[in-house]
């Protein structure tokens, strides 16, 4: 007998978690996991809006790609659900790293998604991964083959965003890592559409520890921005921090030298 629970209502137990419903609404109709609401949203992504964000539900959307019309496992329907993009571009994958779930990302990656898929400002999970500082997140997805070198529709990589953010363990974790495509190695010195360097946004946000940490990965200090200002010139956060930035670079890497 065909499922009598209507597609916005599959919709609906997504978001509020309801896994045992929702999977039998799957099972009596497995096509229903293909379907998108009114923000181009899968049952898959919605469950990922469900708080917390259902691991559960997840578990079977996946499940019923085994049902699907077209074959399920391997074939082109199952990477239409994993890939499909929500009003703002976002795959399931992508929204599992912004929200930090290990759990989530490594169901969604053994399924098959694509760990350099990107939304509407080209920018993967691995942006989002960086710039909220979630290591682990990072770490999983760098081994499945995630490009550090990403750019996204700013000119700015990963590596941007953990220096933005001043996330450390992140910084170290990019300097560790090599991409799958060429160039292998992180682009540090790397100039966003701004004009920035990963150290320029390090130093002018605040993270002397992360503007450390790059410096000491290799960052050029003599790097100018798009007005070419070198990254210990700029005026920075202000103030006494700036100044507390400026003098813990010197304490640690020695003086900046006179060009």
């Amino acid at each position: 007998m065909a499922s009598q629970i209507p597609t916005q209502d599959v919709h609906r137990l997504a978001r509020e978690g309801n896994a045992s419903l929702l999977r039998m609404a799957l099972e009596d109709n497995a096509d229903l996991v293909a379907s998108v609401d009114s923000d181009s949203r899968t049952p898959l992504q919605n469950s990922l809006s469900a708080i917390p964000p259902s691991v559960a539900c997840v578990e079977a959307c996946l499940d019923a790609f085994n049902n699907l019309s077209d074959g399920g496992f391997g074939e082109n329907r199952r990477t239409k659900v994993l890939e499909n993009q929500d009003e703002v571009g976002n795959t399931a994958l992508i929204s599992a790293a912004a929200i930090g779930n290990l759990e989530i990302l490594t169901l969604l990656i053994g399924a098959g998604a694509d760990v350099n898929a990107v939304n509407n400002k080209e920018q993967t999970a691995l942006h989002y991964a960086a710039s909220k500082g979630h290591v682990n997140i990072g770490r999983l997805l760098i081994s499945k083959g995630a490009d550090i070198n990403a750019r996204d529709r700013a000119n700015q990589l990963p590596l941007h965003r953990a220096a933005s953010t001043g996330s450390v363990p992140f910084i170290h974790l990019i300097l560790a890592s090599k991409s799958p495509n060429k160039p292998e190695k992180p682009r540090l010195n790397l100039l966003d559409r701004a004009g920035n360097t990963p150290l320029h946004l390090a130093i002018e946000s605040g993270h002397a520890e992360a503007a450390v940490t790059l410096i000491e990965g290799g960052a050029d200090r003599d790097r100018g921005d798009a007005d070419g200002t070198r990254p210990e010139e700029i005026e920075g956060v202000g103030g006494t921090e700036a100044k507390r930035v400026r003098e813990y670079i010197v304490q640690r890497c020695g003086p900046l030298q006179a060009l």
